[in-house]
């Protein structure tokens, strides 16, 4: 199965040719300015493979472990105890190291730190095959795209909902009665017999108890109270002319005074140590740019700062590890997905405090199935989103499939409720003759 969001693109005509950048080689620079050889970092990064090796081992054999974090610490330990003839530079070096893939592991589940991630995680999420592809402008395309199958007075825009309001017997101007009510923040009010919800794990967190009336039940608030959900931002850095070498790829950024057992406890007054990293982009595509991501309280922060306050200590924050003058970016552009009040964060994962059968739980429609068969009453609320795609949640594709699943769950539910009809009409009329 492809990845529905690619084969979209390619329905669309959206797919641009994949470029690769030209760059193959990772730079890896300290806070005491030094630059790490190149056969010391594929020694650095070798330590990230048996990593992972170590994780998958323990996770095989150990079911005492609740985070990932305790999984990596299993493996971390059994490394240093192969580090007996090294300097303690060379260690606090290679502890260094280990501390940025713990912040490029939390990026990726967009968490403060590992210790807030289940082991379940693993297990939950599937992926496609194949790498991630940069496209200048994807995703607004390929909305323009799919809108232009929906009618424009069916799209009905900036009309921020306040409360759902089902299982109701609301009666329209016309007479018809309906059994839901979405009432709008200007006041304006729908009436409808379904609505499928697909607003954020994150919004749903603030707003559940007071959103839906009647309230939601208490199995689905717990699975929203449960289950995680964090910030991590993209930070985009644009340069009139690069400081780096063509053959550059990946500039890593590695404190020798940090270990992985600190945590990554948050620190908002140096909001800039969570930076680890920086990808050069291709420059034919993009021009001369770079890519970093913060994750956690750090990254909530950042939206706070001016493009002037980024753009000022991200540079001192280079120089510092090159050693050297690096320009002022002449712009930055970043991810804000925690202060938009609509989303207030970035996806969902398993926390230590939640199950992948909570995702379920959230997907699961209302009125709640009862067994008797009555379906007219079925479907009124339904929920999509990514958080609501036990198998693909935190990805976009997750969300796409989880709207699928809906629209799919109502067609069905269509074709049953006729079929029914249908066959009450017949019974009917075979008793009158």
């Amino acid at each position: 199965m492809k990845n529905p969001i690619f084969r979209l693109a390619t329905e669309y005509g959206l797919l641009q040719e994949a470029l690769n950048n030209s760059g193959t080689d990772w730079s890896v620079f300290t806070n005491t300015q030094k630059q790490l050889g190149p056969d010391f970092v594929e020694k650095l990064r070798s330590l990230s493979t048996f990593l992972h090796m170590q994780a998958d081992l323990q996770i095989q054999n150990n079911t005492q472990l609740k985070s990932i974090w305790d999984v990596c610490e299993v493996g971390i330990n059994e490394l240093i105890k192969n580090w007996t003839d090294d300097s303690p530079t060379v260690r606090s070096q290679k502890l260094g190291w280990l501390n940025l893939v713990m912040k490029n592991e939390s990026a990726v589940f967009a968490v403060q730190s590992l210790h807030d991630v289940s082991l379940q995680q693993i297990s939950e999420r599937e992926y496609f095959e194949g790498g991630d592809r940069y496209s200048p402008g994807f995703f607004p395309k390929l909305i323009s795209s799919l809108k232009e199958d929906i009618p424009r007075e069916k799209l009905l825009l900036e009309k921020p909902v306040k409360q759902i309001q089902w299982n109701g017997n609301f009666e329209s101007y016309d007479g018809s009665t309906h059994p839901i009510r979405v009432v709008c923040e200007d006041g304006d009010s729908f009436l409808a017999d379904h609505v499928i919800v697909t607003v954020s794990l994150g919004y749903l967190k603030g707003e559940a108890e007071t959103m839906f009336h009647p309230t939601l039940p208490a199995e689905k608030l717990n699975a929203i109270k449960s289950l995680g959900f964090g910030t991590v931002n993209k930070v985009f850095l644009e340069y009139e002319v690069p400081f780096w070498e063509n053959s550059q790829d990946w500039i890593g950024l590695l404190w020798e005074n940090e270990t992985p057992f600190s945590g990554l406890k948050p620190n908002i007054a140096e909001w800039w140590q969570r930076i680890y990293s920086f990808y050069m982009l291709n420059q034919a595509r993009f021009g001369h740019m770079l890519l970093t991501w913060s994750s956690g309280r750090e990254a909530e922060f950042m939206e706070t700062l001016s493009e002037e306050e980024i753009a000022s200590n991200i540079t001192s924050l280079l120089r510092q590890f090159m050693g050297r003058p690096v320009p002022r970016p002449k712009h930055v552009f970043m991810s804000k997905w925690f202060s938009n009040p609509y989303i207030r964060g970035s996806y969902s994962h398993v926390s230590i405090n939640s199950t992948g059968d909570m995702f379920d739980t959230l997907a699961e429609p209302l009125p709640q199935e009862k067994g008797d068969g009555h379906l007219s009453e079925k479907l009124q609320v339904l929920f999509a989103g990514e958080a609501t795609q036990r198998r693909y949640h935190s990805t976009t594709h997750g969300a796409l499939l989880s709207g699928w699943r809906e629209a799919d769950r109502l067609i069905n539910h269509y074709s049953i409720f006729e079929g029914q009809q249908l066959q009450t009409k017949q019974v009917a009329c075979g008793s009158h003759h």
